[in-house]
């Protein structure tokens, strides 16, 4: 084996499942991560497709299953609450075999992390100030100061990748806003309920609440808006407040105790392009270089396809890196490609325009099972996995 050592940059899903597959194969991985830990839980993902099938590979089925919300179904209310359309949720599951959960994306970073943590190398509260390939490996520097030579280094550091800011230049050449933003908060339950999954839908936003652990709420809002510079809680929280403006039901409630979260996530709504996913000896996986959007509901899904792949062809190409890359991003770039136009279309429903546009998302909603409409269902959500 030519290569051996991998500095991996990012402890998120995909960086974590890269981990779990190089260390399989026989390389030696390390992951530098700058969050101080895995506490964040963020949002509720739909887990299925491509990554439901590596993380079978993987034996993780039945630890993912455990996370698995039991929510039966998805509500649309109207201005007064009143009951509007229901997505029956175990309907939608069947419609993909039942390989299907329904956990936080924080879950599964946990359950990852969980299957690798005695094998690999993971330093949190670190992160890369400095990389220079060479032909011999990449030298790498630390922001506190230390040093060190790989073999490889891989960005699995999401959206706004370091890594591909240091090698491959300004984000901005890269995302492609899609005109939305969304933002995320753990809040108390006032709902009183265990199973509640309700989503509001008013011209130009969403938002939805529903049930988590430890008896809260987590909500998830979106709305339209033009290129915004937002920084600090104060600025993130005026501007959800004037997407939402207008918005009724228990919108102004999730608002008030959405303020009250130190750890909201609030973030444009990009895709990610880049043309070429590798340089040298670095090369990009997951949303560094895949990113379909939250909207879209398959970065994970999709970020631990590219991990596994990368993996994979890296092992079949006995650590000879320049074949690997090149062959991980001929079979897997054109399949983003096409996700990614796909993501747009289905961004563009998630939050109509229009009350009309409103109506016709009900109307699917009600209609989506009924005979003729599986196909369309599994087509929008993108069920075909990639894995074989």
């Amino acid at each position: 084996m030519q290569t051996k050592t991998v500095l991996i940059s990012g402890a998120g899903i995909a960086g974590l499942t890269l981990a779990y597959w190089l260390h399989h194969f026989g390389f030696v991985p390390t992951i530098v991560e700058k969050r101080p830990n895995l506490d964040a839980e963020g949002y509720m993902i739909d887990f299925y497709g491509s990554g439901f099938d590596v993380a079978e590979k993987m034996g993780l089925i039945e630890q993912l299953r455990a996370q698995h919300y039991q929510i039966p179904k998805l509500t649309f209310v109207d201005q007064n609450g009143a009951e509007k359309a229901v997505l029956d949720v175990e309907k939608f599951r069947a419609v993909l075999k039942f390989r299907h959960f329904n956990f936080m994306r924080g879950d599964l970073e946990t359950v990852l992390y969980d299957a690798i943590k005695d094998n690999v190398d993971i330093r949190f509260g670190h992160s890369i100030s400095e990389l220079h390939p060479n032909p011999e490996g990449v030298d790498v520097r630390m922001a506190d100061g230390s040093t060190g030579s790989y073999d490889l280094v891989v960005g699995a550091d999401g959206i706004h990748s370091n890594v591909r800011q240091l090698l491959w230049g300004d984000e901005a050449r890269f995302a492609r806003f899609l005109g939305f933003y969304v933002a995320c908060s753990i809040i108390e339950n006032f709902l009183g309920r265990s199973d509640a999954f309700y989503s509001h839908l008013h011209p130009g936003s969403q938002a939805s609440v529903y049930s988590i652990r430890g008896n809260r709420l987590a909500t998830l809002f979106a709305f339209k808006g033009e290129p915004m510079s937002i920084h600090g809680h104060d600025q993130k929280m005026a501007a959800l407040a004037r997407g939402l403006a207008g918005s009724q039901w228990v919108v102004p409630k999730l608002l008030e105790l959405t303020s009250a979260d130190e750890g909201l996530f609030f973030d444009a709504v990009s895709q990610i392009h880049v043309p070429n996913w590798f340089q040298g000896r670095v090369a990009l996986v997951g949303d560094a270089c895949q990113c379909l959007t939250l909207l879209a509901g398959q970065g994970a899904s999709m970020g631990m396809a590219g991990a596994y792949l990368l993996a994979n062809e890296l092992h079949a190409a006995d650590g000879e890196h320049t074949t690997a890359f090149a062959a991980y991003q001929a079979k897997l770039q054109p399949e983003i490609m096409q996700r990614q136009k796909q993501a747009q279309k289905l961004a563009n429903s998630f939050v109509p325009n229009t009350r009309f546009a409103i109506w016709v998302t009900h109307l699917f909603m009600r209609a989506a099972f009924l005979p003729g409409f599986r196909a369309i269902v599994q087509r929008q959500i993108g069920s075909k996995s990639i894995i074989k």
